[in-house]
């Protein structure tokens, strides 16, 4: 008896565990199967696919973080908020970064900037430096106008990873603000060369070419990371259209408006058409010329160590025509043709750039 009693309980003991770990199987299907929907923007239908996760299985963290996401994506930012907080107070340090982020970008959508500023320097004393924490920061001392705080969180981002084309773009965006012209015309390069055929891509383009002195227009360029455009902008910018030619952080600025200058000149008194493109990519080798030539001997920062370096580097090399198509790819409807005409050259580039000159 007492055997056949043992056995029982030991079926009943393998059944049950065979019935939770299906559970859990099925709840991670199906929050796997939220994550298509929301990728497919059917956030809704995602939502709804976390919720019947949790059911089966309450402890799923990762499903009350993929549903944070779905909301922020509604504009549901008081579900995000609440949602990402929980994922916050959990013990998933992994997850618990990406909702800080979730949630502060709630917090400044609901006009409560200051407070997604608290929560990111909250998360950065919990983990130590992020980069998407700093990132953030970033993004929401930008959005209140504080360049030098912009600055100093974006480049601690990209010191911790320069992979991420939103970095650069954010960097382009503060160094022209700040007035410094000639670095961010190279974070705009860095962005594009990361990210070159999104639509920002072409407005990043359409503002970088404006820094150059090729293009000029009235009207602030639709930027990324805020809504509204840039008032500010315009109001720092001179009426005459003459960038800031001081020397700053060693660089002497009125080199380079004289290379671009002089260089425009010569297009334009050269008697023949020459298209915007092709302005561009003389113009952009003018500039690389003053940098190598302002370079030599010893520099410090990351525009002299590796911004510099980096162009220059292409600049002297066999591919220099297909970054500048490369780069230019959102903007220019010829170079965009040119990639679909050329592709073994378009792969070579891209592999060159990816792998370096062993390859």
């Amino acid at each position: 008896m007492m055997k056949k009693l043992i056995l029982l309980i030991s079926l009943l003991v393998t059944i049950s565990t065979v019935g939770l770990h299906g559970q859990t199987n099925n709840a991670q299907e199906l929050i796997e199967e939220g994550v298509s929907l929301h990728d497919e923007g059917e956030y809704e239908e995602a939502i709804e696919r976390y919720n019947e996760a949790l059911e089966l299985d309450s402890t799923l963290i990762n499903a009350v973080y993929e549903m944070s996401l779905s909301y922020l994506a509604l504009k549901d930012f008081e579900n995000a908020s609440i949602y990402s907080t929980d994922v916050i107070n959990s013990d998933n340090e992994a997850l618990a970064i990406g909702a800080y982020a979730v949630k502060s970008e709630a917090l400044a959508e609901m006009d409560s900037v200051d407070k997604a500023i608290e929560i990111l320097h909250e998360g950065l004393e919990r983990f130590g430096d992020d980069y998407l924490l700093n990132f953030n920061l970033a993004i929401n001392f930008f959005k209140t106008g504080d360049i030098d705080k912009t600055l100093q969180f974006v480049k601690k981002a990209i010191d911790l990873d320069k992979s991420h084309s939103g970095a650069f773009l954010l960097y382009a965006y503060a160094l022209s603000d700040k007035g410094l012209w000639v670095q961010s015309i190279l974070s705009f390069q860095m962005f594009l060369l990361l990210e070159p055929d999104t639509r920002r891509s072409k407005n990043a383009f359409d503002e970088m070419l404006q820094l150059m002195c090729i293009k000029k227009s009235e009207e602030p360029v639709e930027r990324s990371f805020i809504q509204q455009q840039m008032s500010r902008r315009s109001a720092t910018e001179p009426t005459d259209n003459t960038p800031p030619l001081s020397v700053e952080n060693g660089l002497n600025r009125s080199y380079v408006y004289e290379a671009i200058t002089n260089s425009l000149d010569s297009l334009i008194n050269s008697g023949e058409e020459v298209n915007e493109f092709t302005t561009f990519k003389t113009v952009n080798m003018e500039i690389m010329k003053v940098l190598d030539r302002e370079s030599v001997g010893p520099r410090e920062g990351i525009f002299w160590t590796f911004y510099i370096p980096f162009f220059s580097h292409i600049a002297h090399s066999s591919y220099y025509d297909a970054f500048t198509r490369y780069i230019s790819v959102s903007y220019f409807p010829e170079s965009f043709e040119w990639w679909e005409q050329n592709p073994e050259s378009a792969i070579n580039f891209v592999m060159w750039f990816e792998n370096g000159d062993d390859n």
